[in-house]
């Protein structure tokens, strides 16, 4: 299907509509103000409409432009799936209305501004998807109330600030990434709480510090960490469960070169010689069971 979506005629179907499904088509539409009117709507889906030949030449734009504040009146929605489009402005505050919504996917579009603290209301949420788009606020510490949340997916995005240590209270989620952001600071220590946690996702940030020991009693399967400014060494208790761990490292400690302060040399990771990293220098850190030592083995 192509074109615009009709929605001043789909208001009139108000009192029976309960799903309406347009993905995978070739729209070219806003979201009207009259979604709204739709009050007995459970899914709500029009992902996956902004097309490219195979020449990555438009085929049709998707659905564009704001989404209406008219849409926190969707008390029965349980999935919002907006992903792959060109939707673009701010998250509407009024969207952590929809308390009944358990999958909320707006990745891969063009939003700005920031999350909404209110989404922290959204108690029956499991999944909350914003990679790939332009938002640049920091992270609210809000979005810890969401205590079934299972994956929370902020990537490619233009995030800063800290990583609010209340996402240590996501005991349900079993992925979290943030990569790909500005985000500074340390990894929190609550991280330790994640007690469903399979995998972690925290590369190519400007993140500092040791990694924190508490991540060691988690049941974590897969860690990302390449692309920060970490030091020290991984804690004893992840090299003993973790499968995939990837990161700016070596196998072993280094230490200072006499003729560069700011050279280090590999030595043996029990050396008594090896000092502790410091950030006031560039260096590598040490990981004796990384999988992946980003850039490339060293």
């Amino acid at each position: 299907m192509i074109g615009q979506i009709p929605w001043p005629q789909l208001s009139m179907l108000a009192s029976s509509l309960e799903e309406f499904d347009m993905s995978e088509n070739y729209l070219s539409s806003t979201i009207g103000f009259e979604v709204g009117s739709l009050s007995n709507l459970v899914k709500l889906k029009l992902d996956n409409n902004y097309r490219l030949d195979e020449n990555d030449n438009f085929i049709s734009n998707g659905i564009q432009g704001p989404i209406p504040g008219s849409i926190g009146g969707l008390s029965k929605l349980e999935e919002l799936r907006l992903d792959n489009n060109y939707v673009g402005g701010a998250i509407p505050a009024s969207i952590g209305n929809l308390h009944s919504l358990v999958a909320l996917r707006l990745e891969s579009n063009n939003l700005q501004s920031s999350i909404p603290s209110t989404i922290g209301n959204l108690a029956s949420l499991q999944y909350f998807h914003l990679w790939s788009n332009y938002i640049s606020s920091t992270i609210p510490g809000q979005l810890g109330r969401l205590t079934n949340l299972r994956e929370l997916f902020l990537d490619d995005n233009e995030l800063t600030g800290y990583i609010p240590p209340e996402l240590g209270q996501l005991t349900s989620a079993n992925y979290i990434s943030l990569a790909e952001n500005n985000l500074s600071g340390v990894i929190p220590p609550t991280f330790g709480m994640l007690s469903s946690i399979g995998r972690i996702d925290l590369q190519f940030n400007n993140l500092v510090g040791e990694v924190p020991s508490q991540l060691g009693n988690l049941p974590l399967g897969m860690l990302k960490l390449e692309g920060n400014n970490f030091y020290g060494d991984i804690p004893e208790g992840i090299c003993q469960n973790i499968q995939y761990l990837s990161g700016n490292c070596s196998t072993g400690r280094r230490r200072l070169s006499e003729s560069n302060g700011r050279d280090w040399g590999i030595v043996d990771s029990v050396s008594e010689n090896a000092p502790t990293p410091s950030p006031t220098f560039h260096y590598w850190w040490s990981c004796n069971c990384c999988t992946t030592c980003y850039p490339g083995e060293q």
